[in-house]
């Protein structure tokens, strides 16, 4: 790990936790740099296993004959208290819900509580798309096509 001394700008490697820690005590910042970027996501997907995935009522959805589930390039998505794209510390939101398309007929949601769902693919097809970055993909063209004409905001 990389440390910097913000009073001289001076930059150390680090591998000894001790040593991490001590410099940490001293004032010296934790520089995140490129190489770390794969790690770092490795840890939120253990956080998110270990600290929101628990809390949350998952319930499998299973589209009906002839409809389908897309996927995109995000494929976990949430959404809190109506909005998309909120930090992670929204999943303790009690409107929160996380989104996962399993399979192009099966889709995983995890919500607080338990009351009643009533969600069709249409409606989470469009907010899978609506939280996409780059790409969407699906079984056919249709689908697909609905999915990108359908208002893109998920609250809709």
């Amino acid at each position: 790990m990389c440390l910097e001394d913000p009073n001289t700008g001076e930059r150390r490697e680090v591998t000894a936790e001790d040593e991490f820690y001590t410099l940490c005590r001293l004032g010296w910042k934790w520089i995140l740099q490129r190489e770390d970027h794969p790690e770092m996501l490795h840890l939120q997907a253990w956080y998110f296993q270990v600290r929101h995935f628990p809390r949350l009522a998952w319930v499998r959805l299973e589209a009906p004959h002839g409809e389908y589930f897309i996927t995109s390039d995000r494929s976990v998505a949430w959404l809190a208290d109506g909005y998309a794209d909120t930090p992670p510390a929204a999943l303790r939101h009690p409107t929160a819900q996380v989104l996962a398309p399993l399979t192009r007929t099966t889709a995983l949601v995890g919500r607080h509580g338990t009351a009643p769902l009533s969600v069709t693919p249409r409606e989470v097809n469009r907010f899978v798309a609506f939280a996409a970055s780059s790409w969407i993909a699906g079984p056919n063209s249709d689908v697909v096509h609905q999915a990108l004409i359908d208002p893109r905001d998920p609250r809709h």
